[in-house]
């Protein structure tokens, strides 16, 4: 049986999971959506932890993981099937002296958010994270030799801190980059705000109660620009930032194209709110170093201009 094993956290976790998520994203490549460091290595407050790097890998055809089981053993990973989970693939490293743990999901299932945010809300909640951490080295004193009794023992504690995370409901925003190829270069659809502190930002906006991130991309596009023939064709990142006034944005980057559009236009906004009244100035660029983006908008450019 595998021992319990709690010990302080420590920054190489961080090292190893971008060593490992190198390596990684070489192997699913153009079926890779994104991948995340999840669990308690990647929460310093959290103070304890098993030195075992969970990683999550969202991607667009669960099924297609199951061609990648030699690929994955090369790396040391044993597959293990859904192991319990519907719609879930999981892998191992390192036999009974456990290192890694990779969790699959295809784009849309519910684990990933659920794993998502679980991760912020402890990560913005430090003293839940120091309890967490306090409890698992309590256990892990109290049961060393038995990983079952250690699971139970943390188990109620764990499920009132997805009720808390998944209850947290941080605000969505769905980010839209445009694109349009022209000279044979992919261009990027920026707009300068005439409010000089905004600076030049992409299309951007608040996801409405009861809509989801695709549907409101999609308005948002169509009331910041005006834009009509425009196909959203995937999304291509989540993830949680923290605004400069300490609210919680939980994002969604959607690449979208469209052709036979102007290279420069004035629009004003038709979705109300704080844009009433606004003009915003739209031009094209052909590479991220074209213009300086405020903060938050070029996070992923990279999937962008590559």
């Amino acid at each position: 049986m595998r021992r319990t094993e709690i010990v302080p956290w420590t920054k190489k976790w961080i090292e190893l999971y971008s060593k490992e998520k190198y390596k990684l994203t070489d192997i699913f490549k153009s079926e890779l959506v994104e991948i995340y460091h999840i669990g308690s290595t990647s929460i310093q407050s959290i103070r304890y932890a098993k030195p075992i790097i969970d990683i999550l890998i969202v991607v667009t055809n669960i099924h297609i993981v199951d061609l990648y089981h030699a690929k994955m053993k090369s790396l040391g990973y044993e597959a293990r099937g859904e192991n319990g989970i519907t719609g879930r693939r999981y892998f191992t490293k390192g036999n009974e002296n456990r290192t890694h743990h990779v969790h699959i999901y295809q784009e849309g299932h519910e684990n990933i958010i659920k794993h998502l945010l679980f991760k912020e809300y402890l990560l913005h909640n430090p003293e839940e994270a120091k309890n967490y951490g306090k409890l698992k080295l309590e256990l892990s004193t109290t049961f060393p030799h038995d990983t079952h009794l250690y699971q139970e023992g943390k188990e109620p504690f764990v499920t009132e801190l997805v009720r808390k995370s998944l209850r947290w409901n941080p605000i969505k925003k769905a980010y839209g980059y445009v694109t349009r190829v022209k000279d044979g270069k992919t261009q990027l659809l920026v707009f300068r705000h005439p409010i000089p502190e905004a600076g030049i930002q992409i299309p951007k906006g608040t996801v409405e109660p009861n809509e989801d991130p695709y549907h409101a991309v999609s308005r948002e596009i169509e009331e910041e620009t005006g834009l009509r023939n425009f196909q959203v064709e995937k999304l291509i990142a989540e993830d949680y930032w923290e605004s400069d006034d300490g609210v919680i944005h939980n994002r969604f980057f959607y690449k979208l194209h469209v052709t036979n559009v102007c290279d420069e236009w004035d629009y004003d906004p038709t979705g109300g709110g704080a844009e009433e009244g606004l003009v915003f100035h739209y031009f094209w660029i052909s590479s991220k170093e074209e213009v300086e983006i405020i903060r938050g908008h070029s996070d992923y450019f990279d999937l962008i201009f590559v």
